[in-house]
């Protein structure tokens, strides 16, 4: 048992995004509600040694190892580079921010980069878009809320998450987002 608890955070760890509790199960050959009740083992002794690592679970009920939010903004300089570049974590951040947002603001906003962002944060499926008169409506899609390991996908508590963790400034006097 303990083996299979140390292939499970070793999972979690390497994997870098959310695993579901059925995947675990198949990979590891082991029962989905053991490795559900190895999880909760794993949580709490994590959550006891006040480790600076956490297991979530994704609103879409998958498990992600991730370093606790209110830690991530003082080591962010030590993270490697990530594949997103900071012109798109703020376009994202300001579509997560003020969701359901016009296309049209956002590239106001953002300048026309945003076009190019808003494409590839829909072809990653963080966010989706309808079409609205002349524009299009963005909102982020629950894959956002799994891939940033919050537990729930209301655009109340993303813009919590916003507002405590992403690269976003509060809106300004003047109604634009800071660059």
């Amino acid at each position: 048992m303990d083996s299979i608890k140390q292939l499970v955070e070793a999972v979690l760890f390497v994997s870098g995004k959310p695993v579901s509790l059925g995947s675990l199960a198949q990979s590891l050959n082991t029962p989905g509600g053991e490795i559900k009740q190895l999880i909760a083992e794993l949580q709490k002794a994590y959550q006891e040694r006040d480790s600076a690592v956490e297991i979530v679970e994704t609103v879409d009920k998958k498990f992600v190892m991730q370093l606790k939010p209110e830690l991530s903004e003082t080591v962010m300089d030590y993270a490697p580079e990530s594949g997103e570049s900071k012109a798109l974590l703020k376009t994202l951040s300001l579509i997560a921010y003020m969701q359901p947002v016009l296309q049209s603001d956002v590239v106001k906003y953002r300048g026309t980069g945003a076009y190019q962002h808003i494409k590839q944060l829909e072809e990653n499926g963080l966010i989706e878009r309808r079409p609205k008169e002349r524009t299009y409506l963005l909102k982020t899609t629950p894959k956002f809320a799994e891939f940033y390991g919050l537990k729930s996908d209301s655009p109340e508590d993303i813009k919590k998450f916003v507002e405590q963790h992403m690269e976003f400034k509060k809106l300004e006097k003047n109604g634009n987002p800071a660059q």
